[in-house]
């Protein structure tokens, strides 16, 4: 039934939405997911199941349940505010943004059958390139891992960990990526004055195939 209501666009078949993008709000505490709607309608305060990258059938610890607050048509700096949206639309969603890394699938709540999520974005690169930070003031490490976590939503190549020394590090695609992540680190996400070691290559092993 997914399948075919996805395929015949169908306004009238279950709910399924790919979310590809989180945008922070102007305050950038909290973001808004950008996403195309594959089938069914999507309306202001219907309730949904948020579907991670890590759910499966077999494994439904990567779900959550969200009410959608408010729908707009994304237009360069505008937003059009809408009350629902069909098929065929890229639509901007408030209220769903908790659980999401960097992508998600939304979907009816009163599905009957499995649901399986669209496959996570695949990019043509790879962030190779790694840093360490730490705030300079240490009081202020739960603010800056907040804000490490809004750098993981907001930037699609990013990856953020903790070491098993403890250290909290970054990887990027390269020095400019790593340049704009470090500047909004410091004036949007954590607003703290944050210390980077220098840049060094994260060496990735490729498996050899025959």
């Amino acid at each position: 039934m997914i399948y075919r209501a996805i395929v015949e666009c169908d306004p009238s078949g279950p709910l399924m939405v790919n979310v590809t993008k989180l945008y922070p709000k102007s305050d950038c505490s909290v973001f808004d997911a950008f996403g195309r709607v594959y089938s069914g309608r999507i309306q202001t305060g219907q309730s949904l199941r948020v579907l991670g990258e890590g759910y499966s059938p077999d494994d439904e610890e990567d779900m959550t349940l969200k009410e959608v607050t408010k729908l707009w048509i994304y237009q360069a700096r505008y937003r059009i505010p809408i009350s629902s949206a069909h098929p065929g639309s890229w639509v901007l969603i408030e209220g769903v943004d908790t659980s999401i890394m960097k992508t998600a699938t939304l979907c009816n709540m009163d599905l009957d059958e499995d649901v399986y999520i669209f496959w996570p974005l695949q990019f043509n690169t790879l962030p190779v390139v790694k840093t360490a930070t730490e705030p300079l003031n240490p009081s202020e490490l739960p603010k800056m891992v907040e804000g490490l976590r809004k750098i993981s939503k907001s930037y699609p190549l990013a990856i953020t960990k903790v070491e098993e020394s403890g250290e909290h590090t970054i990887l990027g695609t390269g020095e400019l990526y790593l340049d704009s992540i470090m500047k909004d680190l410091r004036e949007l996400y954590s607003e703290v004055e944050v210390k980077v070691d220098p840049l060094v290559c994260d060496v990735i092993l490729y498996p050899i195939t025959t």
